[in-house]
């Protein structure tokens, strides 16, 4: 769980529950004053916090089953954290959101890498680069465990966290589109790509 998802849980969750609380006041006006403007407003205004409280959570469910998802079907994988990348696409209180990039080898051998959907504010020291830390992949999607970032040597680290360029006879160049504003554009497969119209970051 990252910082957006911890906020956006304790939103929900404080919205669905003055939903609840004030639907509540709404019964008790009624069955002591019959007073029905008031009874009206409390409801309204009750099942608005209520649905907006429940459709956050309900989004986060599904943050939480995709995780769940990746964790079993997905392929697991050891690498280093690398640096950091600014999410332009997603802010919080102003500011851009910062996601972690990880290098791993995958089953062939080939260096790739990743950003997995940190979302820190900057100046958090959760995922220290140079760090080793699990993650789980599923097509283009990562799940990773906080738990097991550590101070570990592994085999090839010296060519995951080293800044060569990309060769490019190596990459395989795609067709992708931006989740975040839906524009298309040529990435290397693999890698961590950033949108030049919106500044998002995605794994292709």
């Amino acid at each position: 769980m990252n910082e957006t998802d911890k906020f956006m849980r304790l939103f929900g969750g404080i919205f669905f529950v003055m939903g609840i609380l004030l639907n509540a006041i709404a019964i008790i006006i009624y069955i002591l004053f019959h007073e029905l403007f008031s009874v009206c407003i409390c409801l309204l205004i009750g099942i608005a916090f209520t649905a907006m409280g429940g459709g956050v959570l309900l989004t986060q469910l599904k943050v939480l089953f995709a995780h769940r998802k990746i964790q079993k079907q997905g392929k697991k994988y050891t690498g280093k954290i690398y640096g950091y990348v600014e999410d332009h696409s997603s802010t919080m209180n102003g500011a851009c959101l910062v996601n972690t990039k990880v290098r791993y080898f995958d089953e062939n051998g080939i260096e790739r890498e990743a950003i997995i959907p940190t979302g820190f504010t900057k100046g958090s020291g959760a995922y220290p680069i140079g760090a080793t830390i699990d993650i789980t992949a599923l097509n283009t999607s990562y799940s990773w465990d906080k738990n097991s970032v550590r101070y570990e040597s592994i085999a090839g680290e010296e060519e995951l966290m080293d800044n060569k360029p990309l060769d490019p006879a190596k990459l395989n160049m795609v067709a992708v589109t931006c989740p975040h504003c839906g524009a298309s554009f040529s990435a290397a497969k693999g890698y961590v790509s950033t949108c030049a119209y919106c500044g998002g970051v995605l794994n292709v």
